[in-house]
């Protein structure tokens, strides 16, 4: 589980299940059983998250991982993308 925390006090906000934006990347098991390091874009149109990798055996993918959602801290009113 990744955290989503305020940036001026630390203050935990939510936990959500995909990795956070920031990190703009992740792995993930090809079937072929190799571990792929597949990228993470922000499609603005539709606020999709779209990741994209390739497989040295030759698998691409490119699929829907999530959708940017937008918290707003309630202390500090600040606005949190994830």
């Amino acid at each position: 589980m990744y955290e989503c925390r305020c940036p001026h006090d630390g203050k935990k906000l939510a936990e959500i299940a995909r990795p956070t934006l920031d990190l703009k990347q992740y792995d993930y098991p090809c079937e072929c059983g190799r571990w792929v390091r597949a990228q993470m874009f922000i499609e603005n149109e539709s606020d999709c998250i779209l990741s994209v990798s390739s497989c040295p055996c030759g698998r691409a993918s490119r699929k829907v991982v999530g959708y940017v959602v937008m918290m707003q801290c309630p202390k500090c009113k600040a606005f949190i993308k994830f």
